[in-house]
């Protein structure tokens, strides 16, 4: 009798070692059948392959953020490649399928999503209001998770660390989040040793007429490094509101910085009666691939940190322009800059002699 319970007892735990070495090897020969619950920037808890080896943007901010960590995990971009970016694009990533955006444009091609078959659609950004309704609807119209990391100026070497898990790519998400960190810490001390920052005004617009106004997710540089002046009730139009010269001339900043399309001619009146015309402290913002003040507000906002910081405070910034320049075009766009490059990049910044 003790001889057969033996038996079967064997026979029992045979049979369970023939049944986890099973599902051992099925989750071994499918890795991305394996899932776990993973809870995102917004709460929802969403089921996530625990390989992940196909990625889509939900828009422009998304793409930046995700083709510094992983651009060989992007199955589409959500728009066409600008020619001031292209240089900065490997050639297997200049020809990916445009997915189209969630927001902005929202031109989401659900058709085109589902012909690349992503396994997860990641948002990566500003948490809007409607965050968590948008990301259920695109989820439950399409069956592919959907995921939102936020991704503020303060917090981006968060959202690096949560990525560099999910994508299983920590090495790359710990060093950008490094650098994020870095750079916004320097930021932050400098602002704090300068009580009496600068009053600076930032337009955009052909004609200069767009203001980025003090406090909105596109103002973040601006209100952290100096006293950003444009306060206005009027309601924003995009990244930017329209104001008048009236307007301007009334704020009188003593820095301007303009955007890179604005050709205004600061030579004639009334541009020549601001304080930051007759001073000569005119700054037009580098553009390449993308505005480094955020148009759009993604991970470009970082190098734009530095950029703005050394020109504010030349001295005590204590910051290299060509050596920040070349670290975080390394990072974020996998490119080497030489000098000439970096010269370049900076030539029209100074916008006045």
């Amino acid at each position: 009798m003790i001889v057969k319970k033996r038996n079967a007892l064997l026979t029992v735990l045979f049979l369970l070692l023939i049944l986890l070495v099973g599902c051992g090897q099925e989750e071994k020969e499918n890795p991305v059948a394996a899932t776990y619950t993973f809870t995102d920037s917004a709460g929802r808890t969403v089921e996530l392959p625990k390989q992940i080896d196909r990625i889509a943007p939900s828009g422009g901010l998304a793409q930046m953020a995700l083709f510094a960590i992983a651009p060989d995990k992007l199955v589409g971009i959500s728009g066409q490649w600008k020619d001031a970016a292209l240089p900065y694009v490997g050639d297997q990533y200049r020809d990916l399928p445009v997915l189209g955006q969630f927001y902005g444009m929202k031109n989401f091609n659900k058709e085109a999503v589902l012909s690349v078959n992503p396994q997860v659609i990641i948002d990566v950004g500003e948490k809007k209001a409607t965050i968590v309704e948008d990301m259920d609807q695109i989820q439950a119209s399409l069956g592919i998770p959907v995921i939102f990391i936020e991704a503020r100026l303060d917090n981006t070497d968060e959202a690096y660390r949560t990525l560099g898990k999910i994508l299983g790519r920590e090495t790359e998400g710990n060093a950008l989040a490094d650098y994020c960190h870095a750079v916004y810490s320097h930021s932050t001390e400098l602002a704090a040793k300068n009580q009496n920052k600068p009053s600076l005004l930032y337009l955009g617009g052909a004609q200069g007429n767009m203001a980025v106004v003090k406090g909105s997710f596109h103002a973040q540089i601006v209100d952290l490094l100096a006293d950003n002046i444009a306060v206005t009730t009027a309601p924003a139009e995009g990244s930017m509101s329209q104001v008048s010269m009236e307007q301007i001339l009334a704020w009188n900043p003593e820095v301007l910085v303009i955007a890179a399309e604005t050709e205004a001619d600061f030579s004639a009146l009334p541009w020549r009666e601001l304080r930051a015309v007759q001073s000569k402290h005119v700054l037009r913002v580098p553009s390449k691939p993308y505005d480094w003040m955020g148009r759009p507000p993604s991970v470009n906002r970082f190098m734009g940190l530095s950029w703005l910081a050394a020109r504010l405070y030349p001295e005590e910034s204590g910051i290299n322009l060509h050596e920040e320049m070349r670290a975080y075009y390394r990072l974020f766009y996998h490119y080497e800059l030489s000098d000439a490059e970096c010269d370049a990049l900076l030539a029209r910044d100074r916008v006045l002699p």
